[in-house]
């Protein structure tokens, strides 16, 4: 019997949260949070059940094509930790 092949391409790129989003690209933790900013600033995002999840490659991309995260005067709150 022959068996068909299936070859699966797995993303193994892990997901981040808002807050990981934010520190990551110094930019304030309600643009990630916020479904009208995301929406405002086209920012590349999933859906999974309640949580909104971010993948990093495409927020890079997206950071250096937009002119929204280039242009940005807002900084994080400093209240804010970006802790590794």
């Amino acid at each position: 019997m022959n068996k068909p092949t299936q070859e699966f391409q797995m993303d193994t790129e892990p997901m981040v949260d808002a807050k990981q989003a934010a520190c990551a690209l110094r930019l304030p933790l309600y643009w990630f949070g916020d479904p009208k900013m995301r929406a405002k600033h086209r920012i590349p995002h999933y859906l999974l059940g309640g949580l909104v999840r971010f993948r990093m490659r495409e927020l890079s991309t997206w950071a250096a094509h937009s002119s929204a995260a280039g242009d940005s005067d807002t900084k994080p709150q400093e209240s804010q930790e970006c802790k590794p």
